[in-house]
């Protein structure tokens, strides 16, 4: 067992230098010792993702998953790979789910440790990314107060982690408990000073509150600690703002656009706080577009155009090119007129419009 452990890890190694030959050149002799062991098939995993073979990697975790049901590392691993790769919050829920009830049943992760007290610490650190990517998930799935529960969770295991502090502020913040959440990132950078996602969420919570200013500030230094998943917004024009409008719906679909006869699209910097709480759960401030069921005139009789909303500062956030608030406008359209033509967010989740 020794000489397999020595193999994963300097499997490992080699990937984290981005020697990738000599990676697969010990999986492949770690496989001759052990093809099944469950550590043995996520390092395949991990090799198969640095050789950009996503497909692969995913077909070996389940494989993984199917020979080892009960590992939890397997499924954590299972599950994040799912979101990483392909963003399918249906697929990982249940398994983040299962693992989040295991968990608070006292049962022990199936973490490889030196002693008794590495593997406590391990086990905990484990259970601190179930808690945290199941917060993550809960609130892509439009549950934000099942975030909000998660993240107290992974708050109680480590205090002193920033992360649990940015997803209870996230999760506040969906919950449109702006103060709430504007002191918990206070928190999240008490913390770490350096932690970009709490500095993209505090920018989030300036733009929300009118502060522009603060905002592109907060931007700056989340983008300066983390150029690789943040960007700057693309900022635009109203006048800009009405050509890229015009281009969407352009790019729309025929039946699409036969709908939009009987739909009024208006433009806002951002939404409304007293619309969002109208929802049950709140629409999140992040919200690009609300559909509006009531028509404009509805003392008027039927036939009455009903309202879509667009929030051109919080698509400014999410796009960092032209190109990519044509197709984010194109995308809120489709969602929002989804729910005119009757659709739910089930219906949407499917017609990958959500």
């Amino acid at each position: 067992m020794s000489r397999l452990t020595d193999l994963i890890d300097e499997a490992h190694e080699a990937l984290y230098d981005d020697r990738v030959k000599d990676a697969r050149r010990l999986l492949d002799e770690a496989r001759r010792l052990d093809g099944r062991h469950p550590e043995v098939r996520l390092l395949e995993v991990d090799v198969l993702i640095t050789e950009d073979l996503v497909d692969e990697a995913i077909a070996a975790a389940e494989e993984a998953r199917d020979d080892h049901p009960k590992s939890m590392i397997v499924a954590l691993r299972l599950a994040t790979l799912l979101l990483d790769a392909l963003d399918d919050v249906a697929e990982a829920r249940p398994l983040l789910e299962d693992l989040a009830r295991r968990l608070k049943k006292g049962e022990a992760p199936d973490v490889a440790a030196d002693d008794e007290e590495a593997k406590k610490d391990a086990a905990t650190d484990f259970a601190l990314e179930v808690w945290l990517t199941l917060a993550d998930v809960r609130g892509a799935d439009h549950d934000p107060q099942g975030a909000l529960v998660a993240a107290d969770v992974a708050v109680s295991l480590d205090k002193d982690d920033p992360m649990g502090r940015v997803a209870r502020a996230s999760a506040l913040f969906d919950l449109v408990r702006l103060d709430d959440a504007t002191a918990e990132i206070a928190k999240a950078i008490d913390k770490d000073s350096r932690c970009a996602d709490a500095w993209w969420l505090r920018g989030r919570l300036a733009t929300i509150k009118g502060d522009d200013v603060a905002a592109d500030k907060a931007f700056t230094r989340a983008i300066s600690y983390d150029g690789e998943r943040f960007q700057p917004p693309f900022r635009i024009s109203e006048d800009e703002f009405a050509k890229v409008l015009e281009a969407a719906i352009a790019e729309l679909p025929e039946v699409v656009a036969a709908a939009m006869k009987n739909v009024s699209v208006i433009v806002e910097d951002l939404p409304n706080l007293d619309m969002l709480k109208q929802r049950d759960p709140p629409m999140s401030p992040s919200a690009v577009g609300l559909f509006d069921p009531e028509p404009l005139a509805p003392s008027a009789g039927p036939g009455q155009p009903v309202r879509i909303f667009l929030y051109r500062k919080n698509l400014e956030i999410s796009c960092a090119t032209r190109e990519e608030m044509v197709d984010e406008i194109s995308v809120t359209l489709l969602h929002e007129i989804g729910h005119h033509l009757g659709l739910d967010e089930d219906d949407l989740d499917d017609r990958g419009l959500s």
